[in-house]
């Protein structure tokens, strides 16, 4: 359905033209070598959410998007971090999910305290701190039911000796975590430091319940045509 505002034309997150947009930046995002590429469906799923937290003025900073891609394997860099400025990938990383979570794949998610399992949908990053697992990345979630309770769970992204290369090329399964997305100590200060302060991320899973409840996902916002020049 079209519709116009101050003479723009409107379109809706659902629309197939907001398909199409998705489809041109995952084409146009450039990949450092031995990088994988992200799962087009889910980059379209990530923009949808970001776009939405940009027009509600979420994001104190729209320079970067992380998503995890949870239906993969621990043992693939299901990390990435784009930057939407330059559409390049900065990061692509191992990531550990919640020990509870599962094991070699994540299926089960909570937001609620103890669970030791991760939290699906969309976050802004915080601020740096030193806890016990040193420099960490705070995060502040932003969808009732899935991971409003990350803060106070002190669901935070940092640096793990159970999160390296080594263990994958034995093909071992690289540790898991109390539900905190955690990296490899290799890159954690580099990462935290690029993504902190406001920026979006998303923790992506193909599980029913969040895909047809999440009020993110599912917003049915209209934005101008402007609005998709990012």
């Amino acid at each position: 359905i079209d519709a116009e505002e101050n003479g723009k034309r409107l379109i809706s997150l659902h629309s197939d033209e907001f398909h199409a947009f998705t489809n041109k930046i995952h084409r146009q995002i450039e990949y450092p070598e031995g990088y994988d590429t992200i799962s087009e469906d889910v980059l379209a799923i990530a923009l949808r959410g970001y776009l939405f937290l940009k027009h509600t003025q979420e994001l104190k900073s729209t320079k970067y998007l992380t998503v995890v891609d949870f239906s993969m394997s621990s043992n693939k860099k299901r990390l990435w971090v784009i930057d939407l400025d330059d559409k390049k990938i900065v990061f692509n990383e191992l990531v550990a999910h919640g020990a509870k979570s599962g094991d070699v794949y994540a299926k089960y998610f909570s937001n609620t305290y103890s669970s030791n399992k991760s939290s699906l949908g969309f976050y802004t990053t915080g601020g740096l701190y030193h806890g016990r697992n040193n420099l960490s990345l705070k995060l502040n979630g932003l969808e009732t039911k899935f991971n409003t309770n990350a803060f106070a769970r002190g669901i935070v992204i940092h640096g793990a000796s159970y999160v390296n290369d080594d263990l994958v090329n034995r093909k071992e399964r690289i540790g898991r975590s109390f539900g905190c997305p955690a990296v490899s100590q290799k890159i954690n200060t580099r990462l935290v430091n690029t993504i902190k302060g406001g920026n979006c991320l998303f923790i992506y899973s193909p599980i029913v319940e969040y895909l047809q409840n999440s009020d993110i996902m599912n917003a049915n916002l209209y934005i101008t045509v402007d609005d998709l020049s990012i």
